[in-house]
């Protein structure tokens, strides 16, 4: 059974719009045709005829006392009816000296029909009295002698009751049409779709919600401030070069000019900051001009020397202004295009986190592993991708300033702790914070470059000029990367050690220093190191267990990604060893298995990314954690042996070149398991040590480490 077509809205509202008007000018210019004003225009038409026939009644019944031998009230009153009475009412007496007069329910009437009046008649006065009856007759067409009357026979207030009616008609059509105006209808109904209104049209939604009164109260129900919801407005009466400037502020981005585009519009760069949990750090933003042809626009975009930026479109695209062809090319995944339309526009300036709205715009139309929400390489420097650290940081930043010494193996988040402690210390009122990176042993000269002096500065000079400059500041340096300036240290009498330490002792400055086997060596394994005892050791390891879960979920949230199993999330941080690096690198590779289309990361990725080169690439090169070549080979052979037993000790490694013949120290032996345990290769457990890291055995084939263990003892001298 088919069912009947819905007329359109513009129709219906067509309809009702011919409809009220027929309906009020009728009302004046045909008002017996019209159903609200037939009936009294009817009734005043006819008022004279009833009224005649009430006081022919009346005469007659006056006449009828006064002819009476005794003045008595007629027995029966129908024997006086008077001539010429007509049909439009009838009279009886309840009573002596009483006449009650019922209208006949006659249409040509109208409100009169049925209506009653009762007369008593004063013998001594010879005047007669009215009153309403039951139903009564309406007011207005009453004299003014009737109790409780004050118009005069035939005043039927027609004129005033009209007026009446068509206002109410009118304020009644007003009020309907503004609340249910489609611009804020729906917004009524459910504040948070005025977020996504098209800006465009917020000017109008504003004029049409003050006009009601409603503005402040479907503000606060949608959570919208008033101040943002005026930007808002305003960003719709702004020009191309404003929006742009504003929208870059409610992102959080710096904004430049980009010249050279030979598009119809206007284009600038945006640069992100750290905050933003994605690797996106720059993009293009392009603002077409008004009224240019898609088709064109397409053409010139398809065109654009973009390279690998990501270039959004801010275009209205409303349905004044429609771009569905611009659309569709920008929601193509295989350019690097990103529309951004009038709605989006408008939810980035009215959301409470506009990072989100991009981040999701951004996961929609790019290839996720484009703006990849894993940094797989090098420090993290955004607060939003940072997890977990907490009792680390809590030991740093919630005291006194000390010194510290961060060791661990490398990508295991040294850099990321020094890059954090920055962020929390860089507006503290009383302490200054430095970062340097050091990356080979020249100390002196990289921290003068750095802050602006002459290669050849002392230490001593570099901190009294920092001291001058920051006066009244504690001075906190963090030094990052300084295994080769220790390596260097421990070959030449630890002069600059020995200078660090004194300037700490002074009070005049105090050092965080991050390095592995080399500052771990220094600081531990050295008595006559001025490090020792310098500071408090620190030692990255894994991240912490419910940390791993938030890297593992939170950053796939962020852009409306998910897993499809909870305990899938807990495979992949057990298979990583709660290696920070190596969770972001599986979850980033799962990303990368993902099919178009796909936003849920299922058994089959994990497993795949379990495997792949890059989880592999990352857990390789602990077979040259020192520059002996002794020790990388007793390393080597400390992972082989702990590959074949599934676990290693001192005791076992010393039976086990015992065995072979080959001569080795039992402290060569505890220093390589101290390394491997710094580098997160092995970790200590019941009994002796086992892997840190479960994909570890990954690396090898079966047989294999039998083989590589027996070359490695064959090598090592007897």
């Amino acid at each position: 059974m088919t069912t009947p077509a819905t007329p359109p809205r513009t129709l219906r509202r067509a309809l009702i719009i011919g409809g009220l008007t027929l309906l009020v000018a009728s009302a004046v210019l045909t008002p017996k045709l019209n159903p609200l004003t037939r009936s009294r225009v009817m009734a005043a038409e006819n008022i004279g005829l009833v009224w005649n026939d009430i006081n022919l009644w009346r005469i007659a019944l006056s006449q009828a006392v006064r002819e009476s031998d005794d003045g008595a009230w007629p027995a029966d009153i129908q024997q006086h009816r008077p001539q010429g009475v007509g049909p439009h009412i009838g009279v009886r007496s309840p009573g002596p000296w009483q006449l009650e007069a019922t209208i006949s329910r006659d249409a040509e009437l109208g409100i009169l029909a049925g209506t009653q009046l009762l007369f008593t008649y004063d013998p001594a006065s010879m005047h007669w009295r009215c009153r309403n009856g039951a139903p009564p007759m309406p007011a207005g067409y009453m004299p003014i002698s009737c109790e409780g009357m004050d118009a005069s026979p035939g005043e039927t207030g027609m004129p005033g009751t009209l007026l009446l009616w068509c206002a109410l008609l009118f304020i009644g059509a007003a009020i309907f049409w503004v609340l249910r105006h489609p611009l804020i209808g729906p917004g009524q109904l459910r504040p948070g779709r005025l977020r996504r209104t098209p800006y465009p049209q917020l000017p109008q939604v504003d004029r049409l919600l003050r006009l009601s009164g409603r503005l402040r109260a479907v503000l606060q129900a949608a959570q919208i401030a008033l101040p943002e919801w005026q930007r808002a407005v305003a960003y719709a009466r702004h020009g191309a070069d404003r929006r742009l400037a504003t929208l870059a502020e409610r992102l959080g981005t710096r904004a430049r000019p980009a010249d050279g585009w030979d598009l119809p519009g206007i284009v600038v760069e945006w640069q992100f900051a750290n905050a933003l949990p994605v690797s996106l750090d720059r993009c293009l933003a392009f603002v077409p001009e008004t009224g240019c042809d898609e088709d064109e626009l397409i053409r010139r975009l398809m065109a654009a020397p973009t390279g690998s930026d990501v270039m959004l479109v801010l275009a209205p695209n409303t349905a004044q202004a429609p771009m569905p062809r611009l659309q569709g090319y920008c929601e193509d995944r295989t350019n690097l295009f990103v529309m951004i339309d009038g709605a989006a526009q408008s939810e980035c300036l009215l959301s409470r986190n506009p990072a989100d709205v991009l981040l999701r715009l951004l996961a929609a139309q790019l290839r996720v592993t484009r703006i990849s929400p894993y940094q797989t390489r090098g420090a993290i420097t955004s607060a939003g991708a940072f997890f977990g650290r907490e009792q680390l940081l809590a030991r740093v930043i919630g005291r006194e300033p000390a010194n510290y010494l961060v060791v661990g193996g490398r990508q295991l988040g040294k850099s990321s702790l020094l890059k954090a402690v920055q962020r929390r210390l860089q507006d503290h009122p009383h302490i200054v914070c430095h970062y340097l990176s050091l990356r080979d042993h020249r100390l002196a000269p990289r921290m003068a470059l750095q802050f602006g002096l002459p290669a050849a500065t002392t230490l001593d000079d570099i901190i009294a000029h920092l001291e001058s400059t920051y006066a009244g500041k504690r001075l906190f340096l963090m030094i990052d990367e300084a295994d080769l300036f220790f390596r260097d240290e421990s070959g030449n009498g630890y002069r600059q050690l020995a200078a660090l330490r004194a300037l700490s002792d002074e009070g005049r400055c105090w050092f965080m220093l991050a390095g592995f086997w080399d500052l771990y060596a220094t600081a531990v394994l050295d008595y006559q190191s001025p490090l020792r005892n310098f500071g408090e050791v620190l030692t990255i390891g894994g991240l912490e267990t419910e940390a791993c879960r938030e890297l593992a979920t939170k950053p796939l949230a962020r852009l409306r990604y998910g897993v499809d199993n909870p305990r899938l999330v807990e495979q992949l941080v057990e298979a990583s060893g709660q290696r920070a690096n190596l969770l972001a690198i599986l979850c980033h590779e799962c990303l990368e298995l993902l099919g178009s289309g796909e936003r849920v990361i299922e058994a089959r990725h994990t497993a795949q990314a379990m495997a792949s080169t890059a989880v592999q690439d990352a857990l390789a090169g602990w077979g040259r954690l020192s520059n002996d070549e002794t020790a990388c080979r007793i390393d080597r052979i400390a992972v082989y042996h702990t590959a074949l037993h599934g676990k290693t000790s001192l005791a076992a490694l010393a039976d086990l070149f015992a065995g072979s013949g080959r001569a080795t120290e039992p402290e060569a032996l505890r220093q390589a398991l101290a390394r491997l345990q710094l580098a997160y290769v092995l970790r200590r457990c019941e009994g002796g040590f086992m892997f840190a890291i479960p994909l570890f055995l990954k690396q090898f084939e079966a047989g294999e480490t039998a083989v590589l263990l027996r070359q490695e003892l064959a090598a090592t001298p007897h």
